[in-house]
């Protein structure tokens, strides 16, 4: 069964991978992104736009476009992708599922999924669902009811925030309430810089040293190869390989993930660990620096941030090196994030493409206020995808109707109506790889919360802290799966874990 749930996975993510679908919008319903988004953009013959629904281009659409049209146009196509393939293709996963988990003595396989988790319950899920969509629907309703009204005065008419406004009327709301623009802090973040500024911290922060392999075999020519040693990388040892595979290309993957390759073992049957990253930033060229936006720097912490978990994790079997909770997973990532908001971290290699001074501490303060704007909405839309996840998965999947299912939850979890086009089932990647578990993100959230107090000094000027990180490589990165992930993380903070800090994070 898990065999062909694995065949049917690839099938879903390669429909979903194979279908880019292109929308040509009027060169005046895109006048206002950024201009290098433009320069690599040029009009046909009938002075129409090609966007594609990769992220290079969508989320650009999404972020500046002021033509509502066209953002619901590339929203549309976005959602639509893996359809119709897809439905019968998710309908036999979600059967053999549920099969698997009734021979294994369980009523769903959302109960069966849970079993070896920190949750250990479905119990302990919903509940979980439910207490912070609780914490998180205050500041939600009072984010889109700001964004509504920005909306409203272009549109006075408007009933509702659209899910394909989000993005936009946040960025409206911050230039007006709080005086900051995301496209002022792209000039700071060309591609190649963010690299190789987050292989000089995460060396420092860890105590490694990151190294190019020459000729090494990769499956396309813009993949890169490299080495993790220990140490200074003159006499330390390689603990592990890795590929980055960084930029969009047809057909591809279309989001962002690391791909475990060996999993790093101990003792008698000793090996490194090998991993790739896979990624669709923009790609520099000698005509264009790659400008990233923060959101995907924040991106680029994130998945490195697991790519270091996997290299040094160890232990003398596979499952016990790299069987790792599944709900405390994202916390080691989500936790470096916090490195990409300090001012004294980001200065050190975010500098001008043009003028080559560096990020400003006040541009950075002000983009971590405007940070705060619109953390209910994208926490509840967070809530809504765990409990699509987990919902789906504790149905009957003989009598579950996708389209049903998908407007009792936009009803119950979602900040936003539900569109008339909405196929996310379709799509939605997690799904295969994460089945019932997507909760895992606010789970592994509340964790990396309460992990960040250890590192904090309060003006952020501690946040390389050398004795806490290696510490923190010690206790919570090397053992794998070797020890109990709840004792392990006591070990760390000196106490039992707690939501305070996440709770804190949700309020302010």
């Amino acid at each position: 069964i898990q065999g062909e749930v694995k065949r049917l996975s690839q099938e879903y993510g390669a429909n979903v991978n194979t279908d880019t679908r292109t929308v040509k919008l009027a060169a005046a319903q895109v006048a206002d992104l950024p201009k290098d988004w433009r320069d690599a953009h040029s009009a046909d013959a009938e002075g129409n736009v090609s966007v594609k629904t990769d992220y290079p281009d969508y989320y650009p659409v999404m972020e500046y476009a002021a033509d509502e049209a066209a953002r619901r146009a590339l929203w549309e196509a976005q959602i639509d992708r893996g359809m119709p393939k897809n439905v019968e293709v998710l309908k036999s996963i979600l059967k053999l599922r549920k099969e698997a988990a009734t021979l294994l003595g369980e009523p769903s396989w959302a109960a069966y999924a849970v079993r070896d988790a920190m949750a250990k319950t479905p119990e302990a899920v919903t509940a979980f669902i439910a207490e912070v969509a609780e914490a998180a629907r205050p500041r939600a309703e009072r984010d889109v009811a700001r964004a509504l009204v920005a909306k409203q005065k272009v549109h006075p008419e408007a009933k509702a925030l659209e899910v394909w406004d989000r993005f936009y009327y946040q960025g409206v709301v911050k230039k007006e309430d709080l005086a900051f623009d995301s496209e002022s802090v792209r000039p700071y973040f060309p591609y190649t810089a963010v690299k190789n500024g987050i292989f000089a911290l995460y060396g420092e922060l860890f105590g490694v040293t990151f190294r190019p392999i020459a000729g090494a075999p990769t499956w396309a020519p813009e993949v890169e190869a490299w080495e993790m040693l220990d140490g200074d990388g003159q006499s330390g040892m390689v603990l592990g390989r890795f590929w980055l595979d960084m930029h969009p290309r047809a057909d591809k993957f279309g989001h962002a993930a690391m791909f475990p390759i060996q999993t790093g073992l101990s003792g008698k049957h000793a090996q490194i660990a090998w991993a790739s990253l896979v990624c669709n930033f923009p790609a520099p060229s000698p005509t264009d620096k790659g400008l990233m936006g923060h959101d995907e720097v924040v991106t680029f912490f994130h998945e490195f941030g697991h790519l270091i978990q996997h290299l040094l994790a160890r232990g003398p079997t596979v499952k016990l090196a790299g069987d790792i909770d599944f709900d405390f997973i994202e916390a080691p990532s989500q936790l470096l994030e916090e490195w990409a908001w300090t001012p004294n971290i980001l200065q050190r290699f975010a500098r001008h493409v043009d003028t080559g001074e560096p990020i400003p501490a006040d541009l950075v303060k002000r983009m971590k206020d405007a940070d705060a704007f619109g953390r209910g909405m994208d926490l509840l839309r967070q809530i809504h995808l765990s409990a699509f996840s987990w919902f789906m998965h504790v149905e009957d999947p003989a009598a579950l109707d996708f389209e049903a299912f998908t407007t009792a939850m936009y009803q119950k979890y979602s900040p936003y109506p539900r569109p008339e086009v909405d196929h996310l089932y379709a799509n939605f990647g997690h799904l295969t790889d994460y089945s019932s578990n997507y909760y895992t993100y606010q789970w592994s959230l509340a964790i990396a919360k309460d992990l960040f107090t250890r590192f904090e000094s309060g003006d952020g000027s501690g946040l390389v802290n050398l004795a806490v990180s290696a510490d923190y490589r010690k206790k919570l990165l090397e053992p794998g799966a070797t020890r109990d992930i709840n004792a392990m993380i006591e070990d760390f903070l000196g106490r039992p874990r707690n939501l305070e800090a996440y709770r804190k994070w949700i309020a302010n």
